[in-house]
Parts: C-alpha cells; structure tokens; sequence
C-alpha cells in the first residue's frame, strides 16, 4: 500500500470520478425539471 498507483489505475480513477460527478448532476438536473417521485411508479 506504500506504493502510488501507476498511471492507468490514476487515469481510470479520475475517469470514474468524472462520469460519477456527471451522472449526479443529471440527477440533480432531472429532479429541478420532474420534481421527485412519491416513491410509485405509476398512480393506479
């Protein structure tokens, strides 16, 4: 655990990173236009 990551493990991370922080703000983004559901999927 001492040693740093190599390159490919750094880039994959902040890759990660960068597609977590996207998928959160289409969310957030998402929740500002629909408002959040009651939890049901249909009103029947």
């Amino acid at each position: 655990m001492g040693q740093d990551k190599n390159f490919l493990a750094r880039a994959f991370d902040a890759l990660v990173a960068g597609r977590e922080r996207q998928a959160r703000a289409y969310v957030e983004r998402y929740e500002r236009d629909y408002g959040k559901l009651n939890g049901k999927l249909t009103k029947r």
